[in-house]
């Protein structure tokens, strides 16, 4: 075994040694906490001795091979170290925020909670390093089947008939999945990432479009159906949102998807089937799913229920981003799908405190918060505006690329997506911003101030949000380092 096998080797143990860590230190509070702050640090470390040697080429690790071409196993490439040091950056943020979070709401289950989040990065880190489709496969279905206890342990119980259909839909997809591997390997005899893609341009175009069909429904029916809409009053907290929805599900069927765009299907491959499709079959189809989602995001009452709407309504959003910047200029791929990230997670930290201190607060409007919570309010309109496409983060860049592509091709329909977009975030922000202004006609009682100002100083739930916004403003200088840097 060599030294980058071995840190590769690291790398894929790290989360699961950070599990069993936490269930045998149980009964010590303190000592889990500085261990779920190690254990990020100790992954992105790893990953920066590893990333010099990520295109090598024994930068692989086979654990089982069944037959030539058909093994289970670990790899690495530039996206899959991309993907890798964005999934470190959002668990070490997400630990330091919801350890202080989840002490001030006084949660029950702590330890469980920290496990089962910690269970799923490290799935999500195995499909990431994945060597071919066939471990893709495997590790999905592990992680379907950990958000199915995830849904089960901490949904509410008038939750758990929309945790049961959701999860058994993505049941559904992993079939999907399969089929579509099945597929793969019948009509190219290999299931293994290679540069350019294994699909030929001169497959036949009914069986390369079934092959597209079946990996869209192996990823994204649970959206494409809707499926969410069966939950009209979603009442989850914003880190089981963020655990389940954004980082089990988003992140990782992104970057499945993202993987086939590069390695299977061939983005010019792609190109030309889209083509012969015709992109306005894709643009119809989400415009109806964006502006569905985009309604119940508008009609939603509560932040709640609003952010559950918004995380739906921009992953459609940011998923016709992809299929559009793959059809057309595969250079901003990459670009669409961090700016999402950054983006979400901004308005995730934001939008947490606001919801943390209207559950201790005497008073529970959003009336004039904005001058209590500052900070908070400032780091919550950058990232609806980031969303929005308007900021001066990596979403502007983003929106300039959709603009010179929507000109340059004439796609109206594209243009029409993208103002749903826009003006359903701006009902959004109107909803939850808009009030923040409201001068109050009674002052706030003084435990409700100080309560502010705990939490808009509080150096976990503060600096954590200032590290994103940060981070967003830094890539809009940055892009082509980020375009570089996963060289799609």
């Amino acid at each position: 075994m060599t030294q980058t096998q071995f840190l590769l080797f690291l790398i894929s143990i790290i989360p699961f040694a950070n599990c069993l860590i936490i269930q045998i230190c149980s009964d010590s509070p303190k000592l889990v906490s500085i261990v779920n702050r190690t254990f990020p640090i100790l992954f992105l470390v790893n990953l920066i001795g590893i990333y010099g040697d990520a295109k090598h080429y024994n930068s692989y690790l086979v654990l089982v091979e069944a037959t030539r071409g058909v093994s289970l196993g670990f790899a690495l490439d530039q996206v899959a170290i991309g993907f890798l040091f964005l999934l470190g950056f959002f668990w070490l943020i997400f630990i330091f925020y919801s350890q202080r979070f989840l002490q001030l709401t006084e949660a029950k289950n702590v330890n469980n909670f920290k496990i089962f989040f910690t269970l799923i990065v490290g799935f999500v880190n195995l499909i990431i390093i994945s060597k071919n489709l066939l471990s893709i496969l495997f590790f999905y279905n592990c992680l379907v089947l950990i958000c199915h206890f995830f849904a089960l342990k901490f949904l509410h119980k008038k939750s758990t008939k929309f945790s049961h259909i959701f999860t058994s839909i993505l049941y559904l997809e992993s079939i999907f999945l399969f089929l579509a591997i099945v597929a793969t390997y019948k009509f190219t005899g290999q299931i293994d990432f290679t540069d350019g893609g294994v699909i030929s341009e001169k497959l036949n175009f009914a069986k390369y479009a079934m092959l597209l069909i079946l990996y869209l429904s192996g990823l994204f029916l649970s959206v494409l159906l809707p499926s969410y809409l069966l939950h009209r009053n979603a009442n989850f907290d914003p880190p089981i949102i963020y655990s389940l929805f954004f980082l089990a599900y988003g992140l990782s069927s992104f970057y499945i998807f993202v993987k086939l765009l590069a390695f299977i299907f061939g983005f010019e491959s792609f190109a030309l089937v889209v083509s012969k499709i015709g992109f306005a079959f894709f643009e119809w189809i989400f415009l109806a799913n964006i502006a569905t989602a985009s309604f119940f995001l508008i009609k939603s009452g509560g932040l709640k229920s609003s952010f559950f709407y918004l995380f739906f309504q921009q992953f459609l959003f940011t998923l016709f981003l992809i299929i559009t910047f793959a059809a057309f200029d595969k250079s901003a791929v990459s670009l669409a799908l961090t700016s999402f990230l950054l983006s979400f997670t901004l308005v995730f930290l934001s939008l947490s405190n606001f919801i943390l201190y209207l559950s201790k607060a005497e008073g529970k409007g959003l009336d004039g918060l904005f001058y209590d919570l500052r900070i908070t309010s400032i780091l919550l309109i950058f990232g609806i505006v980031s969303l929005a496409g308007i900021a001066p983060s990596l979403s502007g860049v983003t929106t300039f690329f959709l603009l010179k592509i929507i000109f340059k091709k004439k796609l109206f329909l594209t243009g029409i997506i993208f103002i749903v977009n826009f003006v359903s975030l701006a009902f959004f922000a109107w909803k939850a911003i808009y009030p923040l202004f409201f001068k109050l006609e009674e002052p706030r009682s003084q435990t409700d101030l100080d309560l502010a100002k705990n939490i808009d100083f509080d150096s976990s739930l503060i600096l954590t949000g200032l590290v994103v916004g940060i981070a967003m403003f830094l890539s809009l200088i940055l892009f082509p380092f980020v375009i570089n840097f996963f060289s799609l």
